[in-house]
């Protein structure tokens, strides 16, 4: 359904404010570029500490008050440091002859005496609070890693673990320990320097990076580091990650008790699992029951049978999206069979974000105000169909990560930032000038110490249509019939003044030949005031703009006032530049013949339009005409129509940022028109052409969002990691719903 034939009605032109409001930041997440996704942990490590940068640092009154669950009624710390779990005579724990640093044994050895304190301070405790058995028993088998359904090579020092396991491999078998179970991880040096404090933060960082993107039962996980006796607690959810001030253990040994306490007898729920999703074993594969509460109050159950896409949740920040494919086991407290596939969306928004069902509604209804009832529920075919919509209730209460901190919405006064270390990365093997290099990106500003803490609520969404991603479509003339169904719902959302703001290869989905716009969660009204101080965006599928938060096509003046007056603001124009950069994409991504090998031109090509790193040149290779003669010769016809395309698009910004703000109402007008023609062109001169991967293992391992090039230099043997283990693409006919996240 084009705009063109609905009703003429205009809406009025807004008066220009002296002053705009500056649009949300987006800050590419380090996890989504090539180092992390090398799987090589000299990459994959110092990208996840790159995204964090620096973190709070807290007093210990504020771990123990606001971060740990509650002591149980009847501990009295006090009473348990003057038992015989402390030394009175050497002013020490009773299980540590010496200080690990002098006791003249092996790093593993030298804090083997932790096990026994904890089973001490645990045994006092329960003489006053009665027979009651811990959640949690400590664990350390330094040699061996724990198993994991994504496979980590990394080995905790130690680790406090669930009693009753959660993991479903064989529950009788002790001589492994699961990922699943482990609450706290463990790291710990002899030595006082910095290195060593450096070697412990990465080692833990990263083992709370691991099971936050590994578990989907995980809303939190807690860590220790300790050199000598010098301690720090570490905690992190979807909303923060916190380390504590540094104590001695050995002067101090309240805190320690305290936490050992605390974490000991808490339940799941305040250890950080979910009680909605429940780990089972279906024909010896890991699926999960998942609960979705709708905002009625009703409860459905859903079974996974696949998953689609988690890669969001490998930031430790953020939305941390995961989506299967599902079946509906559960209605109405009755078991349900044989039901349709469907597709499950798992993720945090910002408390003060709608839902992407409560958005579509929106939009829907300004539709409607504009064109009518018909015509309105006519632009649906270019969404997805939400069958059931609802936040996450944990016993009767909304789960968000205010919970997780006992309803603290802000940091202490006083509070830290500690800087964690991320600037020894080795480079990676060039493939040109420049490659390898760490990214930096100039519009986001450097962290700033700021009490807020920016609290997310947890949320579900049910799908009817299992679509498929526009990266993984076989056919040339299939992509550009997609295209042409985005443009028509970009086009329907840009008339209402909403805009996309995050159009990528991930949310552009095919269902039945027809074309999908997902991912409405950064979407918004053009006029919308309300601004967050950091949002994620897709690098690759950016609009230079957009990644250089100014206005780059205005004409030189010599008065400044507009330079200065005016921020910068998303409008529709940089939706219409990404739908671009999908197209090219695709063009240079792919070759035609299965098996083949796109020539070193078409590799070059790739890697200066898609670097999959911050790549300050990008708009000069946006200004330039595009090489489309080095591409298979199947596609030249539609790389004209998509180089056409470009220069259209350019000529639009100049258009629009003749004078600031930019007024893009008639560039956008001539460009949507001259966008239909060029992408039915581009649709014509595909007809049947076949588009392949030219590598298939790259094609399995990540999907296009994450920019992995046509044909990669193998490095030497690398220590390989979770990070390069993706959701496979499904072989079986069966269509897959990646774009949902």
């Amino acid at each position: 359904m084009s705009t063109e034939n609905m009703s003429t009605e205009k809406t009025p032109p807004v008066a220009r404010k002296p002053i705009q409001t500056p649009d949300t930041v987006p800050r590419p997440k380090q996890t989504s570029m090539t180092e992390y996704r090398s799987g090589d942990l000299r990459f994959s490590r110092p990208a996840v500490l790159r995204d964090l940068r620096q973190i709070p640092s807290v007093s210990l009154d504020y771990f123990e008050s606001r971060v740990l669950p509650p002591l149980p009624q009847g501990v009295d710390v006090t009473k348990i440091q003057e038992s015989a779990v402390w030394s009175k005579k050497l002013q020490r724990w009773a299980a540590f002859e010496k200080d690990p640093k002098n006791s003249g044994k092996s790093e593993d050895d030298a804090f083997k005496p932790l096990a026994q304190v904890f089973d001490a301070v645990v045994r006092e405790a329960r003489k006053t609070i009665g027979d009651r058995e811990t959640t949690l028993k400590y664990g350390s088998r330094p040699a061996k890693s724990p198993i994991s359904e994504r496979s980590n090579s990394t080995r905790p020092d130690a680790y406090l673990l669930l009693r009753e396991k959660k993991s479903i491999d064989d529950k009788t078998d002790t001589s492994n320990d699961s990922w699943n179970d482990i609450a706290v991880s463990f790291e710990f040096k002899k030595g006082t320097g910095e290195k060593d404090r450096e070697d412990d933060e990465k080692k833990v960082v990263w083992s709370l990076h691991h099971i936050m993107r590994s578990d989907p039962c995980r809303r939190s996980t807690f860590g220790v580091t300790i050199e000598d006796t010098q301690m720090r607690f570490w905690f992190t959810c979807r909303a923060i990650t916190l380390v504590s001030e540094p104590f001695d253990f050995f002067t101090k040994p309240e805190h320690l008790i305290h936490f050992f306490c605390s974490l000991a007898f808490a339940n799941e729920q305040q250890l950080g699992w979910d009680p909605t999703v429940q780990r089972v074993c279906v024909e010896g594969e890991p699926q999960y029951n998942i609960t979705v509460c709708t905002d009625e109050g009703k409860e459905t159950v859903y079974q996974t049978t696949k998953v689609i896409s988690d890669f969001s949740a490998d930031a430790m920040q953020g939305r941390g999206t995961r989506v299967f494919q599902v079946r509906l086991t559960l209605q109405n407290g009755q078991p349900v069979h044989n039901a349709e596939p469907l597709v499950l969306k798992d993720s945090w928004r910002e408390v003060d974000r709608f839902r992407e069902d409560e958005i579509l509604v929106q939009i829907f209804d300004g539709l409607g105000k504009k064109y009518g009832t018909k015509e309105a529920s006519d632009a649906r075919k270019y969404f997805l169909t939400v069958l059931a919509a609802g936040d996450v209730m944990v016993h009767g209460k909304k789960d968000k990560t205010t919970s997780l901190l006992h309803d603290s919405k802000d940091l202490p006064p006083g509070f830290g930032l500690h800087p964690l270390p991320a600037d020894d990365t080795p480079k990676c093997k060039p493939t040109r000038t420049g490659e390898g290099l760490t990214p930096i990106f100039s519009c986001v500003p450097p962290s700033v110490k700021k009490s807020q803490i920016h609290h997310r609520i947890h949320y579900r969404l049910v799908f009817k249509e299992v679509c498929e991603p526009i990266h993984d479509l076989k056919r040339l003339d299939t992509v550009f019939k997609v295209l042409m169904d985005i443009h028509e719902a970009l086009q329907l959302l840009h008339s209402i003044g909403w805009v996309h703001r995050d159009l990528s290869t991930g949310n552009a989905l095919c269902w039945k030949g027809r074309g999908k716009l997902a991912d409405l969660e950064y979407a918004k009204h053009i006029d919308d005031s309300v601004t967050h101080e950091v949002r994620t965006g897709t690098l690759e599928f950016m609009a230079c703009e957009v990644e250089a938060q100014k206005y780059l096509f205005q004409r030189p003046t010599d008065e400044l006032f507009d330079l200065v007056q005016y921020s910068f603001k998303f409008n529709p124009l940089h939706d219409m530049e990404s739908l671009w950069w999908i197209a090219t994409w695709t063009l240079y991504f792919h070759v035609d013949q299965k098996g083949g090998r796109p020539s070193p031109e078409q590799i070059e090509q790739f890697y200066e339009l898609f670097p999959g790193r911050l790549k300050s040149g990008r708009f000069m290779t946006f200004s330039a005409s595009l090489e489309y003669t080095v591409l298979p010769p199947s596609f030249h016809r539609a790389g004209r129509e998509v180089d056409y395309m470009r220069q259209r698009i350019q000529r639009a910004y100049a258009a629009s940022e003749e004078k600031l703000p930019p007024d893009y109402e008639n560039p956008l007008k001539v460009l949507n028109t001259r966008f239909a023609e060029h992408l039915a062109s581009a649709f014509a001169d595909s007809k049947n052409i076949e588009i392949f991967s030219p590598n298939a293992k790259r094609q399995r391992e990540g999907p296009p969002s994450d920019t992995q090039g046509p044909e990669q230099p193998s490095d030497e043997k690398r220590e390989t990691d979770a990070s390069n283990k993706k959701p496979k693409r499904d072989d079986s006919g069966e269509p897959s719903n990646a774009g949902h996240q």
